[in-house]
């Protein structure tokens, strides 16, 4: 022990300092490739040989790991530095259109996400179609001596707004009228002792849900700010004009071919009691959200409209071997219930749209065009409406990408349970206690 502690002493004191800038976040290290060339099979037949293979330099049955294969490095969609020689057999190489188109699907990118099971259905399902919850413990004034843990939304949000931790978990269906399974097809000992669920639980998914779409927002219009628009087709989200509405309403098609979710989003009223407009806010407290959705209940003698509707896109050239493209039509109204999270989804698709048009106007002044100069007022028919139109292709994955909204949108939908309603081919199999739930429900 004395020779030991003046060394640990020394080590501590030659160890770097951590750099107190990083407020806790961890910074992951540069990928690596394992990818190396394999040297060709040699011979295991005694013909040609004066020697033993055992004696070669190397052989496969002593040095095997030379002849282990491994993955590349995935592609990036675009290459921002020249690649340089650093000596590496795997370099970084960019996608092709091909492959930027399949990055540019929502469904592709859901379906490709990591396999995990359902609690609830025990069947393996991508990780885009689940939710993630784990064990949260409760203090110890609320829980008495035992501290009885609760399941809690875990990961539902954007990592960069709030981290997901590193806790046993289990997957449950993106679906708020499974959580009713919970608490007898779940084994809630395995994940933590004493563990229950709490009966807010589909409100706070539901709200989690809600909160990744105005992430997502967020961010795309970040990138989108330092992103030029060098080609038109390269638009991410623009407004449709009234009477590009009135077309959508009167056929029920969507013509646009690269269109992965149309939004309509009025701006809020004023309250009639109060005369006044509510101030556009995301964060809700649980009381607000509980009065929400008790309001909702009691105005439900009303019909209001559906929260998404599949619409065909017209544009897409039709193949007598796959079906017709679809893409969904929201509602903001039942989309976000909320006043003031539904008046801080129109302030954030108008500051995109204003980061839209900034990046039109820049492009027109590098080509030299004189358009915006000469472009008229908007009148009648021509004037913008309350539908904004997202689109994704492989121009657009180009700039930003548009899949985590158009993802998070579409896990709202798969909430609601209308991704479950009306099913005529099953996505999933054994699906039966689902559709006759949906039927039931809907």
């Amino acid at each position: 022990m004395p020779r030991l502690l003046p060394r640990l002493l020394k080590i501590l004191q030659d160890a770097p300092q951590l750099n107190p800038a990083r407020n806790g976040y961890t910074r992951y290290k540069k990928r690596v490739s394992m990818k190396k060339p394999v040297p060709e099979t040699p011979s295991f037949t005694s013909a040609g040989r004066t020697h033993s293979i055992l004696l070669d330099d190397a052989n496969p049955i002593t040095e095997g790991h030379l002849y282990d294969r491994h993955k590349s490095l995935p592609p990036r969609v675009r290459l921002l530095k020249p690649l340089q020689d650093t000596g590496e057999h795997d370099h970084p190489r960019e996608m092709t259109e091909e492959e930027r188109e399949w990055w540019s699907s929502p469904y592709l990118r859901m379906l490709a996400s990591p396999l995990r099971e359902c609690q609830i259905t025990r069947k393996k399902l991508p990780c885009g179609a689940l939710s993630r919850s784990s064990g949260t413990r409760a203090p110890p004034s609320l829980s008495g001596r035992t501290r009885t843990a609760y399941v809690n939304p875990n990961g539902v949000e954007h990592p960069k707004f709030k981290p997901r931790r590193s806790t046993p978990a289990c997957y449950i269906t993106c679906w708020k009228d499974a959580i009713a399974y919970a608490t007898t097809r779940i084994p809630l000992p395995k994940i933590s002792p004493n563990l229950t669920v709490p009966p807010l639980l589909p409100l706070r998914i539901g709200y989690q849900l809600r909160l990744r779409v105005f992430q997502e927002l967020e961010l795309l219009t970040k990138r989108l700010i330092v992103s030029p628009l060098d080609d038109p087709a390269a638009t991410v989200l623009r407004r449709l004009t009234r009477s590009e509405w009135n077309v959508v309403r009167q056929t029920n098609t969507i013509p646009h071919k690269h269109a992965v979710a149309l939004m309509v989003v009025p701006p809020v009223n004023q309250n009639p009691e109060t005369k006044e407009k509510p101030q556009p806010t995301v964060q809700l407290d649980i009381a607000d959200i509980v009065e929400n959705d008790t309001n909702h209940l009691e105005n439900s003698s009303r019909p209001l409209l559906p929260l998404s509707v599949l619409h065909p896109v017209t544009d897409n050239p039709s193949s007598p071997l796959l079906p017709n493209a679809q893409a969904p039509l929201y509602h903001g109204l039942s989309l976000f219930p909320a006043r003031p999270q539904r008046a801080a989804l129109h302030k954030a698709l108008c500051k995109l749209l204003e980061v839209e048009r900034r990046a039109r106007s820049r492009a027109l002044l590098a080509s030299g065009s004189s358009e915006h100069e000469t472009s008229p007022r908007a009148r009648g028919d021509a004037k913008g409406s309350h539908a904004f139109l997202l689109c994704s292709n492989q121009h657009t994955a180009r700039r930003a990408d548009v899949v985590p909204l158009a993802i998070a949108l579409w896990r709202l939908r798969m909430w609601d349970g209308q991704a479950y309603a009306g099913e005529t081919s099953h996505w999933e199999v054994n699906a039966e206690w689902r559709l006759d739930w949906a039927k039931r429900m809907y």
